[in-house]
């Protein structure tokens, strides 16, 4: 009975996907039609495009300098709440990546446990997130600039860079990076419209991975 118990332990820490059977009929229509396997470069070219994305907003660097502490504290918020937001979606959600419907799954990453953390997106979520923080930010600060255009055409390119290349490397399923691209742009727009709305209403706004919150001063 312990000679039992000692190898179903064994199955379990070292064998994860051995409990798994994954059959790519199980998965729905829509992101059936896009089941990868596992691309190390596509991998590492993504995450490398995400780093840019993430950098869009040093365009605003041309603002004036006076206004810097302002935007790099909005960013800093943005960032901090896209990675609670898909953090805890990525803890409550287990969903196996498509590279495990493939026989050549990468072993590292079923050890490391990342293989069930398919949804959302982080990768799409923060390239999103950047992009959409540079390109709202950028035209309030220059509503009649003749660059907010490419910039948000820059910006965004690279983003859906990032979204095509984790569904290409077999890291994510459409329905993820299409979350994770919708989780970017709410917080990458919201953020710095919660600080216009109330930065004329003697309130101020705080937020933190965990969440938001609104304080007025009497």
């Amino acid at each position: 009975m312990k000679r039992l118990i000692v190898i179903a332990f064994l199955i379990l820490v070292i064998f994860p996907s051995a409990l798994f059977a994954f059959d790519s009929s199980q998965i729905n229509s829509f992101d059936r039609l896009a089941v990868q396997s596992y691309d190390q470069n596509i991998d590492r070219t993504a995450t490398a495009l995400e780093i840019a994305a993430m950098l869009s907003p040093a365009v605003l660097l041309s603002e004036s300098p006076d206004q810097y502490v302002r935007i790099g504290v909005m960013y800093a918020e943005t960032l901090a709440l896209t990675w609670g937001t898909t953090t805890l979606l990525k803890t409550v959600i287990d969903r196996p990546r498509p590279y495990m419907y493939h026989d050549d799954y990468p072993q590292a990453k079923v050890d490391s446990g990342d293989w069930d953390d398919s949804f959302p997106s982080g990768h799409t979520a923060f390239s999103f997130a950047g992009a959409s923080f540079a390109s709202y930010v950028f035209w309030k600060y220059n509503p009649d600039s003749k660059w907010r255009i490419p910039v948000a055409a820059a910006s965004y390119s690279l983003a859906l860079t990032v979204a095509a290349l984790r569904v290409a490397g077999g890291s994510h399923f459409m329905s993820d990076v299409l979350a994770g691209a919708a989780i970017g742009t709410a917080i990458g727009i919201g953020i710095p419209a919660l600080h216009t709305l109330f930065a004329d209403k003697d309130a101020t706004v705080s937020v933190s991975p965990f969440g938001l919150a609104v304080s007025w001063r009497y």
